[in-house]
């Protein structure tokens, strides 16, 4: 009789959810900071092609710096397209076809989760990227 109410005191029952409900917020967190991460280094890859492509053309085909931010813009994907900020400077403004052109490409992303919020200045993330290349 003794055993049978010990049995009875000791049961466990609540333990899992007291378990989960410590661990579960920790694990959300580190769900989102992945899911964050991997959306921001997406963004910022495509801001680098973005402005390779953008000095690339810039080098081949035109001079006239307006064609050369419509050109880089259109290459960008529509979700960072529209607050893109192109800027085309050339190391020898007299005559471009002579030495560099340098393309930086600006944009905002917005996070996708609240949690980057915590550690940045607000939800969006600024992201840049330059590129310089011998104008043919």
């Amino acid at each position: 009789m003794f055993s049978f109410i010990i049995r009875k005191l000791r049961k466990d029952d609540g333990q899992a959810v007291v378990e989960l409900a410590l661990t579960l917020p920790i694990l959300i967190m580190i769900l989102c900071g992945i899911i964050d991460f991997g959306w921001i280094f997406t963004n910022q890859n495509i801001i680098d092609n973005t402005s390779r492509e953008g000095a690339r053309y810039a080098i081949v085909h035109s001079t006239d710096v307006a064609e050369i931010k419509t050109h880089t813009k259109s290459v960008a994907p529509e979700n960072i397209r529209n607050n893109l900020t192109v800027t085309v400077t050339f190391s020898n403004p007299s005559n471009p076809r002579q030495g560099d052109v340098t393309v930086v490409v600006d944009s905002g992303v917005t996070a996708l989760t609240p949690i980057v919020g915590v550690f940045t200045q607000g939800e969006i993330i600024n992201l840049d990227s330059s590129c310089t290349m011998k104008v043919e």
